[in-house]
């Protein structure tokens, strides 16, 4: 007569936790005038798990004008900056200060507004610009169409924000210049013309979510009672990922998925239970234990959930008793740099 049998699967989750980060390519648009941004100098890390975030600092750019050609030159360039999308909201982006051949307006005020809200009316006849700065090139020849401007740039924690080398900016501007023909105005939006030198890091964060893996008590069922009720011995949990970049997902079982008790011979059938486990859109058991490593797209930064499951393939009913047979699964999930091609949604798989 056997005693209470109870059979376990108890999951290890091994979240990895690093930080990666790879250039994240920018768009372009085709404007008579303009401006245009960046730096080669790396001036920031920005940790979107940091419960701090960015803290203002001082960042140089390279400015320059964009020229019609035919040796028309830009003369005032006005803008203000936007994101992309909402993942940039609340920053702070203050010129400072500019060094060149340029006279610079509408400098320690924040020119960054949130993605979908109302930026200012540009008029370039001030020199009180609100809300938005105003560049004054002075120069005609090709180095005065270069100006260096520093910026004082705070970005607030947890943004939701993709790991890349640069923080990107869309500039939207008016503009006006002279030469080559009769006086030029244009107006519109550059798409991330304006790129700080804010490395933005590839992180992760993963835990497990529900219960032990626990198929109860199973020692009067036998293979056939186990088969016939698949519903009450298949169990599931979750992995909750949250991750600036895309990242990879594996799994292993400690036992070769396989349950026994602890002192318990896995080379002994009456000593073991076979089970399968199912996990980013693959099913593994002991006869085909390989888990293929899975690439998957970038989760974010609220939760998303990757579906676990084991199914027990063998009742206990032929087995030695024990309350432990039980075996680890471990599954590892590291970032990987952005802007990694490929990729799953791994929480459908």
């Amino acid at each position: 007569m056997f005693g209470s049998i109870t059979r376990k699967v108890a999951l290890s989750a091994l979240p990895a936790l690093a930080w990666l980060a790879a250039p994240t390519p920018a768009a372009a648009q085709s404007v008579t005038c303009g401006i245009t941004g960046s730096a080669t100098a790396q001036a920031a890390i920005y940790d979107p798990f940091s419960p701090v975030g960015l803290p203002t600092t001082r960042i140089t750019l390279t400015m320059q004008r964009i020229n019609p050609g035919g040796g028309a030159k830009t003369s005032h360039v006005g803008f203000y900056l936007t994101g992309q999308g909402s993942e940039t909201d609340n920053s702070t982006i203050v010129p400072v200060s500019a060094a060149g051949s340029v006279n610079i307006y509408g400098t320690n005020q924040n020119i960054f507004y949130n993605f979908g809200s109302p930026g200012p009316l540009i008029d370039l006849s001030t020199n009180t610009p609100p809300g938005y700065t105003i560049v004054e090139f002075t120069g005609n020849n090709t180095a005065s169409d270069f100006v260096t401007v520093d910026f004082d740039v705070t970005l607030p924690a947890n943004l939701d924000i993709e790991a890349s080398q640069t923080l990107d900016f869309d500039v939207n501007f008016g503009c006006k210049g002279t030469g080559g023909g009769p006086p030029f105005e244009d107006a519109g939006t550059i798409p991330n013309a304006v790129s700080f030198p804010i490395k933005v890091l590839s992180g992760l964060q993963a835990s497990y979510s529900g219960h032990v893996l626990d198929f109860g008590e199973i020692g009067d069922k036998t293979d056939t009672d186990i088969a016939a009720d698949q519903l009450n011995y298949t169990k599931s949990g979750w992995v909750n990922v949250r991750s600036s970049g895309p990242y990879t997902v594996d799994m292993v079982s400690q036992n070769g998925y396989r349950m026994t008790f602890p002192g318990g011979n896995l080379g002994d059938p009456s000593q073991r239970l076979n089970y399968s486990a199912t996990f980013a859109g693959q099913t593994v058991d002991n006869a085909s234990p390989a888990f293929t490593t899975v690439v998957c797209q970038r989760a974010g930064l609220a939760v998303r959930q990757l579906p676990l499951s084991a199914e027990l393939a063998e009742g206990g009913s032929t087995k030695a008793p024990s309350p432990d047979y039980q075996d680890i699964i471990s599954i590892t999930l590291a970032p990987l740099a952005g802007g990694t091609p490929g990729g799953l949604n791994c929480p459908a798989l």
